[in-house]
């Protein structure tokens, strides 16, 4: 037997083995990228709210106290049809208080409330109190944050949350 057959059948071997592989592999990937469509997303803050303007966000996980979130806000008279990302500083069960245009969680102030939105609207105050079941108080550390303490935004409900947001830049 010569060679060359050999070495044929050795290169149709390495051919076969080589297109299996990448048949794997693209086995792979489709199953990840539908694993992504489903349960990931990734969303942009548009405002400076926040120090991070990009987001992964897992529709599947349940929001706690310290994760931003993004969520779909009510009918309000600024912002139409955009997601927000905002932190939750309080959950069900949580008591929110306030003195004046002051938020307080857990004996420490976590806000001050303006009186007129930067369109000089009035803004009215949010909610204080226990945080309703299946709600939850958001904010970020920005002076112009449109956040929970504003009536317009008030508790979040849990059936608008879109998933729990990490920040990536």
């Amino acid at each position: 037997m010569s060679a060359l057959p050999r070495r044929m059948k050795t290169n149709q071997r390495w051919r076969q083995l080589g297109l299996l592989a990448l048949l794997l592999l693209l086995l792979a990937m489709t199953r990840a990228a539908l694993a992504w469509d489903r349960g990931w997303y990734v969303s942009i803050n548009w405002t400076e709210s926040l120090p991070f303007w990009a987001f992964v966000v897992d529709k599947r996980a349940e929001p706690q106290v310290g994760d931003y979130i993004d969520f779909w806000p009510p009918e309000n008279p600024y912002y139409d049809d955009i997601a927000f990302v905002k932190q939750v500083v309080a959950g069900p069960g949580d008591l929110i208080t306030c003195d004046g245009r002051r938020f307080f969680f857990e004996g420490r102030e976590i806000a001050l409330a303006k009186e007129v939105s930067q369109a000089g609207d009035i803004l009215h105050l949010g909610p204080c109190g226990v945080v309703p079941d299946g709600h939850y108080f958001v904010l970020t550390p920005h002076k112009d944050s449109f956040d929970s303490r504003y009536q317009e935004i008030g508790y979040v409900p849990r059936d608008r949350v879109r998933g729990v947001a990490r920040p990536l830049f």
